[in-house]
């Protein structure tokens, strides 16, 4: 009886420091994108978009995700915070071209996370590509956490991706 225990008791240790092990093993940092192909006609639309204060018409079916800009975000070093149901991340505009836009999401000293919105043109259609690339340094379970802000980024990212085409249909329809 004592033996089975103490082999039980064994067995869940190795487990559990084979699971810690494992996880900590995981690659900390993740990447998701997603694109569409729109027409050229669609491209000053589109350009509103490289201004991040407009973002938060690109979360908007996401009622609870509240983007505000603190400083001006027309331009690099922009300043802002994103409201989410799991907390607050601070907000910065990176780069900005005529043809994209970099923002740095920094959730407390553990994650950090850059999006770009891309517009490459190509003959008569454009490429239009958000994209996010980030770490998670979270010690023993970032990997985990990393796998996880790999397919929420990947979703978020549609979302965002819908929306912007679905404004930009109701903008060739001209109810925008």
């Amino acid at each position: 009886m004592t033996a089975t225990i103490f082999r039980t008791f064994t067995f869940s240790i190795v487990l559990i420091f084979g699971l810690v092990v494992v996880t900590a093993l995981l690659p900390s940092d993740y990447r998701a994108q997603t694109t569409q192909r729109i027409t050229t006609d669609d491209l000053q639309t589109v350009k509103t978009y490289l201004d991040a204060r407009h973002w938060q018409g690109l979360l908007a079916p996401q009622a609870d995700l509240q983007l505000t800009f603190l400083t001006n975000a027309s331009q690099v070093g922009g300043y802002g915070e994103l409201q989410h149901p799991w907390g607050l991340a601070e907000v910065t505009v990176l780069s900005l071209s005529q043809q994209h836009v970099t923002v740095q999401l920094r959730f407390n000293a553990e994650h950090v996370a850059h999006i770009e919105l891309l517009l490459k043109p190509q003959d008569d259609v454009l490429a239009l590509q958000l994209s996010a690339r980030g770490e998670n340094h979270t010690p023993l379970v970032g990997g985990l956490y990393a796998r996880f802000a790999a397919y929420y980024t990947e979703q978020q990212l549609k979302l965002m991706m819908n929306q912007l085409i679905s404004q930009l249909k109701l903008h060739t329809q001209g109810a925008v």
